[in-house]
């Protein structure tokens, strides 16, 4: 089984001397990444809930899409507001020297 870690590290400092332009473009991707997971855990949740019926309940129904769409907006505007440290701790790991 080949060694994860040294491809990983060798991976990891190509982020360690950035210009202000690729920081800034680093943070906005770990945010973003930080939000798809919230939008993920906000999906998971949502089908948790107990279906009454009374609905069209189909993958298409409006309903539905506009769940989708609500959930990913809330997740997205919740990490770029707020900071919930894992975009922080993602962009440590990969800047870390």
């Amino acid at each position: 089984m080949p060694k994860v870690t040294g491809e990983v590290n060798r991976v990891a400092k190509v982020y360690v001397n950035l210009t202000p332009r690729q920081e800034a473009r680093l943070k906005k991707a770990c945010k973003e990444f930080e939000s798809i997971l919230f939008s993920y855990m906000f999906k998971s949740m949502r089908e948790t809930v107990q279906k009454s019926g009374l609905f069209d309940e189909s993958e298409t129904s409006p309903e539905n899409m506009f769940s989708s769409m609500f959930d990913s907006e809330v997740a997205k505007e919740l990490c770029m507001k707020n900071n919930l440290g894992l975009a922080e701790q993602l962009y440590k790991q990969l800047t870390e020297k």
